[in-house]
């Protein structure tokens, strides 16, 4: 089968699989990149049924206003040297990451980290004296989620993501007996966010969460996660950045 036909093969599943998940347009870009308008706010579940769907890099972000879906189909990068055997999403990954770590000089990705860190675990003892009737144990696993997203989640480019975070204890549905411990993240506009490496920075918190393009979910919104001044300026010119809100599963 020629590659564009099977191109054009995996982009028509695509469309099916996006028209169950509430997507209102799809297109195909010349360099075979597959695209699925979202809606404002989806939840995991519709990403994970895509990515899934997709079987290829699979991809959420921004452009301007819409929150979007993109799978990167067609021929694969040649796979390096002690690469072979692997899945062709996982060498990817791999690749970009060392791409990534190479641009981005070492005293500097270590300086950031343990800032990143340091902010975390503030915010995690802040919660902890706020609201001491929440379990320890459900704070320790928001505080290695929002670590981990800080200090791994990148764009293609070595792109910072994730611009803010916060630990909340909120009740998010009716049927909540107690506030859950929440984790919430505005990520910057216009970055193209690997679905695979989000979900493995969020761990056992991906299965129950959201992404939107609106201001707040869940009376969540600027105060919790202001916007840097950069963010606000492009905010401005139109440019949604996304707002992701999860909690930690109760025992």
């Amino acid at each position: 089968m020629a590659e564009s036909e099977s191109v054009q093969r995996a982009h028509q599943s695509l469309i099916a699989a996006a028209s169950t998940q509430s997507c209102s347009k799809s297109d195909l870009t010349p360099s075979n990149v597959s695209v699925h308008t979202l809606p404002q706010t989806a939840s995991f579940s519709n990403i994970d049924a895509l990515a899934t769907a997709a079987r290829a890099g699979s991809y959420v972000g921004t452009v301007e206003q819409d929150l979007v879906f993109s799978a990167h189909l067609g021929a694969k990068r040649r796979a390096r040297a002690g690469n072979e055997g692997k899945a062709d999403e996982e060498r990817e990954e791999e690749e970009e990451e060392e791409e990534e770590e190479g641009s981005r000089p070492a005293k500097r990705r270590r300086s950031n980290a343990e800032g990143d860190a340091k902010r975390v675990a503030s915010a995690r003892e802040l919660i902890g004296k706020s609201a001491p009737n929440l379990p320890s144990e459900e704070l320790d696993v928001a505080q290695r989620v929002l670590t981990r997203l800080a200090r791994e989640l990148r764009g293609p480019c070595g792109e910072i993501v994730v611009q803010s975070s916060a630990i909340l204890s909120k009740k998010l549905g009716l049927s909540d007996s107690r506030p859950r411990v929440v984790v919430a993240a505005r990520l910057n506009a216009g970055v193209e966010i690997s679905v695979s490496a989000l979900k493995g920075c969020l761990g056992e918190c991906w299965g129950d969460g959201l992404l939107t393009t609106l201001p707040t979910l869940h009376g969540i919104g600027k105060v919790e996660l202001p916007l840097s001044e950069e963010a606000a300026a492009s905010t401005n010119f139109g440019n949604a950045t996304i707002l992701l809100v999860t909690s930690v599963p109760t025992k």
